[in-house]
Protein backbone atom coordinates (compact mmCIF):
# COMPACT_ATOMS: atom_id res chain seq x y z
CA UNK A 1 0.00 0.00 0.00
CA UNK A 2 1.02 3.50 0.14
CA UNK A 3 2.53 4.80 3.22
CA UNK A 4 2.80 8.47 2.49
CA UNK A 5 5.08 10.57 5.02
CA UNK A 6 2.57 13.10 4.52
CA UNK A 7 -1.45 13.47 3.43
CA UNK A 8 -3.23 16.58 2.56
CA UNK A 9 -6.62 17.49 2.72
CA UNK A 10 -7.45 20.61 1.12
CA UNK A 11 -10.81 21.59 2.71
CA UNK A 12 -11.71 22.27 6.19
CA UNK A 13 -16.13 21.52 5.35
CA UNK A 14 -17.36 18.94 7.43
CA UNK A 15 -16.75 16.26 4.95
CA UNK A 16 -12.77 17.20 4.51
CA UNK A 17 -12.69 16.98 8.14
CA UNK A 18 -14.23 13.82 8.51
CA UNK A 19 -11.83 12.63 6.08
CA UNK A 20 -8.79 14.39 7.78
CA UNK A 21 -9.22 13.31 10.93
CA UNK A 22 -10.37 9.39 9.65
CA UNK A 23 -6.43 9.61 8.12
CA UNK A 24 -4.61 10.75 10.97
CA UNK A 25 -6.80 7.34 13.37
CA UNK A 26 -4.60 5.16 10.94
CA UNK A 27 -1.20 7.26 12.16
CA UNK A 28 -0.33 9.08 8.72
CA UNK A 29 0.71 12.56 9.38
CA UNK A 30 -2.37 14.71 8.08
CA UNK A 31 -2.03 18.45 6.89
CA UNK A 32 -5.49 20.10 6.59
CA UNK A 33 -5.76 23.16 4.37
CA UNK A 34 -8.64 25.35 4.34
CA UNK A 35 -9.03 28.99 2.51
CA UNK A 36 -11.78 30.56 4.97
CA UNK A 37 -9.91 32.87 7.95
CA UNK A 38 -12.99 32.58 10.01
CA UNK A 39 -13.06 28.95 9.97
CA UNK A 40 -9.35 27.72 10.26
CA UNK A 41 -9.44 30.22 13.43
CA UNK A 42 -12.35 28.71 15.15
CA UNK A 43 -10.90 24.41 14.01
CA UNK A 44 -7.79 25.65 15.48
CA UNK A 45 -8.43 27.27 18.30
CA UNK A 46 -10.95 24.48 19.65
CA UNK A 47 -9.76 22.13 17.92
CA UNK A 48 -13.41 20.84 17.31
CA UNK A 49 -15.36 21.25 13.79
CA UNK A 50 -18.62 23.92 14.35
CA UNK A 51 -20.72 21.62 12.38
CA UNK A 52 -19.74 18.27 13.45
CA UNK A 53 -21.04 17.24 17.19
CA UNK A 54 -19.03 15.38 19.59
CA UNK A 55 -16.09 16.02 17.12
CA UNK A 56 -12.23 16.68 17.94
CA UNK A 57 -9.47 16.72 15.49
CA UNK A 58 -6.43 14.27 15.98
CA UNK A 59 -3.20 15.57 17.43
CA UNK A 60 -1.63 14.44 14.28
CA UNK A 61 -3.69 17.23 11.91
CA UNK A 62 -2.03 20.09 11.80
CA UNK A 63 -4.04 23.02 10.03
CA UNK A 64 -3.15 25.43 7.30
CA UNK A 65 -3.92 28.48 5.53
CA UNK A 66 -0.85 28.09 3.07
CA UNK A 67 -1.45 26.33 -0.12
CA UNK A 68 1.83 26.70 -0.56
CA UNK A 69 2.54 24.89 3.09
CA UNK A 70 -0.34 22.35 2.63
CA UNK A 71 1.83 21.43 -0.79
CA UNK A 72 5.24 21.29 0.07
CA UNK A 73 6.11 17.53 0.41
CA UNK A 74 2.87 16.16 0.55
CA UNK A 75 2.94 12.65 -0.71
CA UNK A 76 -0.58 12.26 -1.44
CA UNK A 77 -3.70 14.61 -1.88
CA UNK A 78 -7.61 14.72 -1.32
CA UNK A 79 -9.67 17.42 -1.84
CA UNK A 80 -12.68 18.61 -0.29
CA UNK A 81 -13.93 22.05 -1.66
CA UNK A 82 -17.03 22.84 -3.01
CA UNK A 83 -17.86 22.32 -6.55
CA UNK A 84 -18.14 26.19 -7.80
CA UNK A 85 -14.40 26.05 -6.03
CA UNK A 86 -12.91 23.55 -8.23
CA UNK A 87 -11.35 25.80 -10.41
CA UNK A 88 -9.96 28.12 -8.69
CA UNK A 89 -8.27 26.07 -6.59
CA UNK A 90 -6.75 24.10 -9.05
CA UNK A 91 -5.32 26.62 -10.50
CA UNK A 92 -3.65 28.28 -7.47
CA UNK A 93 -2.91 24.73 -6.26
CA UNK A 94 -0.84 24.61 -9.64
CA UNK A 95 1.51 27.23 -9.46
CA UNK A 96 2.84 25.95 -5.72
CA UNK A 97 3.02 22.76 -7.10
CA UNK A 98 5.58 23.56 -10.00
CA UNK A 99 4.84 20.44 -11.92
CA UNK A 100 5.28 18.08 -9.24
CA UNK A 101 2.51 15.63 -8.75
CA UNK A 102 1.20 12.61 -6.61
CA UNK A 103 -1.61 10.59 -6.24
CA UNK A 104 -4.88 12.77 -5.37
CA UNK A 105 -8.40 11.87 -4.85
CA UNK A 106 -11.57 14.48 -5.48
CA UNK A 107 -14.27 14.02 -2.65
CA UNK A 108 -16.22 16.63 -4.11
CA UNK A 109 -19.94 15.94 -5.89
CA UNK A 110 -20.57 18.13 -8.58
CA UNK A 111 -20.43 19.41 -12.40
CA UNK A 112 -19.22 22.74 -13.48
CA UNK A 113 -21.36 24.84 -15.00
CA UNK A 114 -20.99 25.92 -18.47
CA UNK A 115 -18.61 23.70 -19.05
CA UNK A 116 -20.18 20.57 -17.45
CA UNK A 117 -16.88 19.46 -16.60
CA UNK A 118 -16.27 16.61 -13.37
CA UNK A 119 -14.24 17.85 -10.52
CA UNK A 120 -11.24 14.99 -11.76
CA UNK A 121 -11.44 16.55 -15.26
CA UNK A 122 -10.91 20.14 -14.19
CA UNK A 123 -8.62 18.89 -11.66
CA UNK A 124 -6.49 17.62 -14.73
CA UNK A 125 -7.03 20.30 -17.43
CA UNK A 126 -5.87 23.06 -14.61
CA UNK A 127 -2.72 20.38 -13.40
CA UNK A 128 -1.51 18.43 -16.38
CA UNK A 129 0.97 16.99 -13.70
CA UNK A 130 -1.99 15.16 -12.44
CA UNK A 131 -2.89 13.64 -15.80
CA UNK A 132 -4.63 10.33 -15.25
CA UNK A 133 -3.87 9.97 -11.64
CA UNK A 134 -6.75 12.10 -9.82
CA UNK A 135 -9.28 9.61 -8.65
CA UNK A 136 -13.07 10.26 -7.67
CA UNK A 137 -14.35 9.44 -3.69
CA UNK A 138 -17.71 8.95 -4.39
CA UNK A 139 -21.14 7.11 -2.52
CA UNK A 140 -23.34 6.97 -0.25
CA UNK A 141 -22.19 8.27 3.35
CA UNK A 142 -23.02 11.28 5.37
CA UNK A 143 -19.89 12.87 6.70
CA UNK A 144 -21.37 13.17 10.29
CA UNK A 145 -22.01 9.23 10.51
CA UNK A 146 -18.63 8.14 9.18
CA UNK A 147 -17.29 10.63 12.48
CA UNK A 148 -19.06 8.34 14.48
CA UNK A 149 -17.78 5.23 13.22
CA UNK A 150 -21.21 4.23 11.42
CA UNK A 151 -20.58 1.19 8.81
CA UNK A 152 -20.41 2.72 5.25
CA UNK A 153 -19.11 1.65 1.80
CA UNK A 154 -17.95 4.37 -1.05
CA UNK A 155 -16.38 3.97 -4.10
CA UNK A 156 -13.03 4.76 -5.34
CA UNK A 157 -13.34 5.48 -9.45
CA UNK A 158 -10.14 5.86 -11.44
CA UNK A 159 -7.90 5.63 -14.43
CA UNK A 160 -4.73 3.73 -13.04
CA UNK A 161 -6.48 0.57 -11.80
CA UNK A 162 -3.19 -0.20 -9.85
CA UNK A 163 -3.17 3.11 -8.46
CA UNK A 164 -6.55 2.80 -7.22
CA UNK A 165 -6.14 -0.33 -5.75
CA UNK A 166 -2.96 1.19 -3.58
CA UNK A 167 -5.48 4.00 -2.65
CA UNK A 168 -8.14 2.03 -1.34
CA UNK A 169 -5.85 0.70 0.93
CA UNK A 170 -4.57 3.74 2.00
CA UNK A 171 -7.89 5.25 2.44
CA UNK A 172 -10.15 2.42 4.44
CA UNK A 173 -10.48 1.55 7.61
CA UNK A 174 -12.29 -1.39 9.94
CA UNK A 175 -15.93 0.60 8.84
CA UNK A 176 -15.44 2.48 5.90
CA UNK A 177 -15.20 0.25 3.24
CA UNK A 178 -14.30 1.09 -0.16
CA UNK A 179 -15.48 -0.24 -4.38
CA UNK A 180 -13.04 -0.10 -6.96
CA UNK A 181 -14.63 1.36 -10.40
CA UNK A 182 -12.77 1.92 -13.47
CA UNK A 183 -15.97 4.44 -14.75
CA UNK A 184 -15.10 7.79 -13.52
CA UNK A 185 -16.98 9.50 -15.41
CA UNK A 186 -20.51 7.67 -14.57
CA UNK A 187 -19.29 7.93 -10.73
CA UNK A 188 -18.42 11.96 -11.03
CA UNK A 189 -21.92 12.79 -12.89
CA UNK A 190 -24.20 10.08 -10.84
CA UNK A 191 -22.75 12.13 -7.44
CA UNK A 192 -23.55 15.08 -8.68
CA UNK A 193 -27.34 14.12 -10.26
CA UNK A 194 -28.36 12.43 -7.09
CA UNK A 195 -28.37 15.73 -5.40
CA UNK A 196 -30.54 17.26 -7.60
CA UNK A 197 -32.90 14.71 -6.90
CA UNK A 198 -32.26 14.88 -3.67
CA UNK A 199 -33.71 18.74 -3.49
CA UNK A 200 -36.77 17.21 -5.21
CA UNK A 201 -37.40 14.77 -2.64
CA UNK A 202 -36.92 17.75 0.03
CA UNK A 203 -39.44 19.85 -1.87
CA UNK A 204 -42.16 16.76 -1.64
CA UNK A 205 -41.18 16.68 1.84
CA UNK A 206 -41.72 20.54 2.46
CA UNK A 207 -45.54 20.06 0.43
CA UNK A 208 -46.35 17.40 3.24
CA UNK A 209 -47.26 14.97 0.82
CA UNK A 210 -45.49 11.51 2.81
CA UNK A 211 -43.29 8.43 2.15
CA UNK A 212 -45.86 7.23 -1.01
CA UNK A 213 -44.36 10.26 -3.25
CA UNK A 214 -41.07 10.23 -2.11
CA UNK A 215 -40.77 6.53 -3.04
CA UNK A 216 -42.15 7.29 -6.63
CA UNK A 217 -39.77 10.30 -6.92
CA UNK A 218 -36.95 8.56 -5.85
CA UNK A 219 -38.10 5.53 -8.78
CA UNK A 220 -38.39 8.02 -11.32
CA UNK A 221 -35.45 10.00 -10.50
CA UNK A 222 -33.31 6.88 -10.54
CA UNK A 223 -34.60 6.24 -14.45
CA UNK A 224 -33.85 9.61 -15.48
CA UNK A 225 -30.67 9.65 -13.39
CA UNK A 226 -29.33 6.31 -15.17
CA UNK A 227 -30.82 7.58 -18.71
CA UNK A 228 -28.41 10.93 -18.32
CA UNK A 229 -25.15 9.05 -16.66
CA UNK A 230 -25.32 6.43 -19.65
CA UNK A 231 -25.70 9.42 -21.82
CA UNK A 232 -22.82 10.96 -21.20
CA UNK A 233 -20.37 7.70 -20.81
CA UNK A 234 -21.46 6.25 -17.67
CA UNK A 235 -21.33 2.91 -17.74
CA UNK A 236 -24.88 0.56 -17.25
CA UNK A 237 -23.46 -1.22 -13.76
CA UNK A 238 -22.55 2.26 -11.93
CA UNK A 239 -26.09 3.08 -12.67
CA UNK A 240 -27.25 0.34 -9.93
CA UNK A 241 -24.36 0.95 -7.72
CA UNK A 242 -23.30 2.88 -4.48
CA UNK A 243 -22.48 5.90 -6.68
CA UNK A 244 -25.76 6.37 -8.10
CA UNK A 245 -28.92 4.27 -7.05
CA UNK A 246 -27.24 4.06 -3.32
CA UNK A 247 -25.89 7.40 -2.70
CA UNK A 248 -29.26 8.80 -4.31
CA UNK A 249 -31.15 6.66 -1.67
CA UNK A 250 -28.97 8.31 0.92
CA UNK A 251 -29.17 11.75 -0.14
CA UNK A 252 -33.17 11.60 -0.99
CA UNK A 253 -34.32 9.91 2.52
CA UNK A 254 -31.69 11.21 4.93
CA UNK A 255 -32.61 13.57 7.78
CA UNK A 256 -29.13 15.66 7.63
CA UNK A 257 -29.20 15.74 3.94
CA UNK A 258 -28.50 19.12 2.97
CA UNK A 259 -29.57 18.64 -0.66
CA UNK A 260 -32.87 17.28 0.64
CA UNK A 261 -33.46 20.06 3.45
CA UNK A 262 -32.52 22.91 1.17
CA UNK A 263 -35.50 20.85 -1.12
CA UNK A 264 -37.62 20.53 2.03
CA UNK A 265 -37.17 24.60 2.35
CA UNK A 266 -38.72 25.47 -1.47
CA UNK A 267 -41.67 23.05 -0.97
CA UNK A 268 -42.33 25.39 1.91
CA UNK A 269 -41.89 28.15 -0.38
CA UNK A 270 -38.98 30.29 0.10
CA UNK A 271 -37.21 31.36 -2.90
CA UNK A 272 -33.51 29.65 -3.50
CA UNK A 273 -31.42 32.20 -1.95
CA UNK A 274 -33.36 32.17 1.50
CA UNK A 275 -33.23 28.37 1.08
CA UNK A 276 -29.60 28.47 0.59
CA UNK A 277 -29.05 30.91 3.23
CA UNK A 278 -30.59 28.91 6.03
CA UNK A 279 -28.40 25.83 5.39
CA UNK A 280 -24.94 25.84 7.12
CA UNK A 281 -23.23 23.94 4.52
CA UNK A 282 -23.73 24.28 0.50
CA UNK A 283 -26.32 21.85 -1.15
CA UNK A 284 -24.68 20.83 -4.39
CA UNK A 285 -27.67 20.20 -6.12
CA UNK A 286 -28.79 23.72 -6.70
CA UNK A 287 -25.62 24.37 -9.26
CA UNK A 288 -26.07 20.89 -10.70
CA UNK A 289 -29.25 21.43 -11.57
CA UNK A 290 -28.03 23.26 -14.68
CA UNK A 291 -25.91 20.54 -16.09
CA UNK A 292 -28.18 17.44 -15.20
CA UNK A 293 -31.14 19.59 -17.44
CA UNK A 294 -28.66 20.25 -20.34
CA UNK A 295 -27.19 16.98 -20.33
CA UNK A 296 -31.34 15.84 -21.02
CA UNK A 297 -32.28 18.78 -22.95
CA UNK A 298 -29.31 18.53 -25.67
CA UNK A 299 -29.96 14.82 -26.04
CA UNK A 300 -33.54 14.62 -26.11
CA UNK A 301 -33.86 12.56 -22.97
CA UNK A 302 -36.99 11.63 -21.45
CA UNK A 303 -36.54 13.28 -17.94
CA UNK A 304 -39.40 14.97 -16.67
CA UNK A 305 -38.42 15.38 -13.07
CA UNK A 306 -35.05 16.64 -13.73
CA UNK A 307 -36.39 19.04 -16.36
CA UNK A 308 -38.81 20.67 -13.79
CA UNK A 309 -36.48 20.68 -10.81
CA UNK A 310 -34.54 23.21 -13.24
CA UNK A 311 -37.68 25.31 -13.45
CA UNK A 312 -38.20 25.40 -9.87
CA UNK A 313 -34.39 26.24 -9.06
CA UNK A 314 -33.42 28.52 -11.66
CA UNK A 315 -36.67 29.76 -13.01
CA UNK A 316 -38.56 30.05 -9.76
CA UNK A 317 -41.86 28.09 -10.93
CA UNK A 318 -43.78 27.25 -8.26
CA UNK A 319 -42.74 23.45 -6.30
CA UNK A 320 -46.61 22.08 -7.30
CA UNK A 321 -45.20 21.65 -11.17
CA UNK A 322 -42.74 18.60 -9.51
CA UNK A 323 -46.34 16.49 -9.12
CA UNK A 324 -47.46 16.77 -12.96
CA UNK A 325 -43.79 15.92 -13.53
CA UNK A 326 -44.73 12.59 -11.59
CA UNK A 327 -47.58 11.89 -13.75
CA UNK A 328 -50.35 13.36 -10.76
Amino acid sequence: MLAPGKITVFGAGVWGSVLAAHLAKKNYNVCLWERFPHLLGEISQSRKHPHIPHFTFPENVSLTGSLSEAASGCEFGVMAVSSKAVREFSKDLAKVLNGAHFPFVSATKGLEEGTHLTPCEIIEKEIPSFSGRAMALSGPGFAVEIARGVPTRLVLAGHDAALSEKTRALLEGKRFKIDISDDRRGVEWGGAIKNVLAIGCGILDGLGLGANAKAALITQGAAELGLIVRAVGGKERTVYGPACLGDLILTATGEVSRNRRLGEKLGQGKAVAQARGEISTVAEGVDSVESAHAAASARNLDAPVVNALWRIIREGEPPGILLAAMGF
